[in-house]
């Protein structure tokens, strides 16, 4: 099953389903209607075992070519207060997402929440370790009996490709 996502193609030969969650379009199967009080993460795949929701940002495409200056000619703080603004609302696409799919009654698999972005290996080291003190990954409270994230993961596209082969991704 293929998805393109923000000038990204991906392939999931073993997806059960795969569609943009945030489809702006009411005409289309998979729109949802999202309140615009909430954030949506792009796409959401079902696999056999567990649901992938996938954030993608290309910081590097033409119209955004501003940001991919400022960002490359700042200083290690503003960088990081970048991308703090950045995890920030990764956080909430996420939290956002899983509500709106609870509110459906379809979480019934574990959630993997990937997020490839466009940026280099230090920073998104940074953001992995910053965005995993933020969502409550497993089980973080013993009183709790479900999981609202089995695994979070931040990687660029060489970082995907390593992890995840058999779902081949191509930036378009």
């Amino acid at each position: 099953m293929i998805i393109e996502v923000n000038n990204f193609s991906f392939n999931f030969p073993e997806a059960v389903d795969a569609f943009i969650f945030d489809e702006k379009n009411s005409q289309k199967s998979n729109y949802h209607g999202l309140s615009h009080a909430m954030k949506a993460v792009d796409c959401i795949v079902e696999l056999p075992n567990h649901f992938l929701f996938i954030e993608v940002k290309d910081f590097f495409p033409p119209d955004d070519y501003k940001l991919a200056t400022d960002c490359h000619n700042a200083g290690k703080k503003e960088i990081n207060k970048y991308l703090n603004r950045l995890l920030e609302t990764l956080k909430y696409k996420y939290r956002d997402s899983w509500l709106y799919r609870w509110a459906e009654k379809k979480i019934h698999k574990p959630i993997h929440y990937l997020c490839l972005l466009t940026l280099e290996n230090a920073q998104i080291s940074f953001s992995q370790k910053q965005l995993n003190h933020q969502l409550p990954i497993g089980m973080p409270s013993p009183r709790w009996h479900r999981e609202i994230a089995q695994k979070c993961l931040v990687l660029n596209l060489e970082r995907w490709r390593k992890n995840f082969p058999q779902w081949p991704v191509q930036h378009i």
